[in-house]
């Protein structure tokens, strides 16, 4: 059981009688790590067959500016749930979140553009994709 007495002590900060109160500078201080961790961000450049490697195996090993070896996986796999939705179960609801959902999948096809990795017909199918996205725009 708490005693009142072990509640009102002053062991929350440590410091002496008739010292000033802790200010936020000094707990933030405190509290903070001693050391700041440093992000380096860099670009990574592969080649043709750096890429292909990637492609086929699924991950190269490539060293930075440091000399350090760094693993790079790639992934072909999209794990989206998508889902047809039967015609007698479409209503006002779910019509309106079909909409959000394909204004938004348009978005990301427009934002590819004509790349032929992608679409086999690359220009066209980039023309053909900002006809629907303005379409769906006004939906």
């Amino acid at each position: 059981m708490l005693k009142l007495k072990n509640l009102l002590s002053e062991h929350v900060w440590d410091r002496k009688f008739g010292e000033a109160l802790p200010t936020l500078k000094d707990v933030v201080k405190k509290h903070t790590f001693e050391e700041e961790i440093i992000i380096k961000e860099h670009t990574v450049t592969f080649t043709k067959d750096e890429m292909e490697k990637m492609h086929s195996d699924g991950q190269v090993e490539k060293a930075d500016d440091d000399g350090k070896m760094h693993t790079y996986v790639y992934n072909e796999s999209v794990n989206e749930n998508i889902k047809v939705v039967p015609s007698n179960k479409i209503d006002s609801k779910v019509w309106r979140n079909m909409k959000y959902d394909l204004r938004d999948q348009f978005d990301e096809l427009v934002k590819i553009g004509p790349d032929y990795g992608v679409f086999e017909n690359a220009q066209g199918t980039a023309k053909l994709l900002k006809q629907i996205k303005r379409l769906m725009d006004k939906i």
